[in-house]
């Protein structure tokens, strides 16, 4: 065993390394080091971690830590922070780590693969898991739960396990600032599953994030919250729909009668509008879409209606936002002498923030004869 005093630092060549195991359990040293040189078989022993014990090896490729013999028990215990590095992990159950009496415990993990392991095991409470470059191969059911802040990987490959899901977020998880994966590929063969989240766990508005994710292998990609709901964002992602900010709402044959009680003055188109499935990250009310994703942006919306007035009236017609009307989208357009139905398109660039909304308003500028909409389609993308 080699031991620097200054700066704890253990080459482990042999199981004999470790300190010795108490009941089956190598207890390891806070604050210190242990370089894994090899394939470290432990024979049914499993190891408990310190504050800060870091994990070292040369590489996933030749440095590996398993137990022959142990089942059902988890090879790796610890409720603090464990930098791991360069390092291969097989186990019928790998991992059992719960931070949740612990604040501010983190997971900084590179090159690190999960191999043959029917239970990737839970990760519970930590302030940050962080997943560079690793990979579950042959593994699943890596379990995310409790409170954690940000779960993420990059640049990962899951290949999952017959019958199993490779990731799982259950109900009992709260996701206080995001789970995200991103340039990382799945391999999901059927009867697998990618990512099994759950409808109730709790993550922020578009706090689920695939970026440039690619699944294959013909099994079930994800379930729970897909790129229809509000929790996700799905960008640029193969093998699934990615997520689109886009809303379309609309009303035909509406009889509803819009008041005017003043020549001049703007007010919203009233009616019962229909809002279209393909709606995602808006909310739509009676002639109201309002926006209820997370990151702001700048938007095109168009609106095309039919009216009617009476005869020779001049009409105004606008989007609004947040109830005043943006003079840019604003189109004056006049009634025959017959009453026929006038049609108007208007449309504006508008920039919208979470819980900011768009409605269609129209005025009567030469008197105050009410205007009937009878047909309404608006689009927002």
């Amino acid at each position: 065993m080699s031991y620097t005093p200054e700066k704890p630092f253990y080459v482990i060549r042999a199981p004999s390394d470790f300190p010795a195991a108490t009941g089956g359990v190598i207890t390891l040293e806070d604050n210190a080091a242990y370089y894994i040189a090899g394939t470290i078989d432990l024979s049914g022993d499993r190891i408990v971690c310190g504050e800060n014990t870091v994990l070292l090896g040369s590489s996933s490729e030749n440095s590996m830590l398993m137990s022959t013999g142990l089942s059902g028990t988890a090879l790796i215990t610890s409720e603090f922070s464990i930098p791991v590095r360069y390092l291969a992990i097989s186990a019928d159950v790998a991992l059992d780590l719960d931070a949740t009496g612990n604040a501010s415990q983190a997971l900084d993990w590179y090159g690190v693969n999960l191999v043959d392991c029917p239970t990737a095991g839970t990760i519970k409470g930590y302030d940050n898991a962080i997943f560079f470059g690793c990979a579950l191969l042959n593994s699943a059911n890596l379990t995310f739960d409790g409170s954690i802040g940000t779960v993420a990987f990059n640049q990962c490959l899951m290949d999952g396990r017959s019958s199993q899901s490779s990731i799982i977020m259950p109900s009992t998880l709260t996701i206080t600032r995001r789970f995200r994966v991103i340039y990382s590929s799945f391999i999901t063969l059927s009867g697998e599953t990618g990512i099994s989240f759950s409808d109730t766990a709790t993550v922020p508005v578009q706090g689920y994030i695939l970026d440039t994710v690619n699944f294959s292998g013909g099994g079930t990609y994800i379930t729970g919250p897909d790129y229809l709901d509000n929790k996700t964002l799905f960008v640029n992602t193969i093998g699934i729909e990615n997520s689109r900010e886009v809303s379309q709402y609309y009303m035909n044959g509406n009889t509803t009668v819009t008041t005017i009680a003043s020549a001049g003055v703007a007010v919203k188109a009233a009616g019962a509008t229909t809002s279209s499935v393909l709606t995602s990250k808006f909310t739509n009310t009676n002639n109201r879409a309002t926006y209820t994703g997370a990151i702001t942006r700048t938007f095109r919306a168009v609106a095309t209606l039919s009216l009617s007035s009476g005869n020779n009236q001049k009409i105004g017609t606008y989007i609004a936002k947040n109830g005043t009307v943006i003079t840019e989208s604003e189109i004056y357009t006049d009634t025959t002498g017959n009453g026929d139905l006038l049609n108007a398109t208007i449309q504006a660039l508008v920039s919208l923030s979470t819980n900011d909304y768009l409605e269609v308003w129209i005025e009567n500028d030469t008197a105050t004869n009410n205007i009937t909409v009878t047909d309404l389609n608006m689009i927002i993308e």
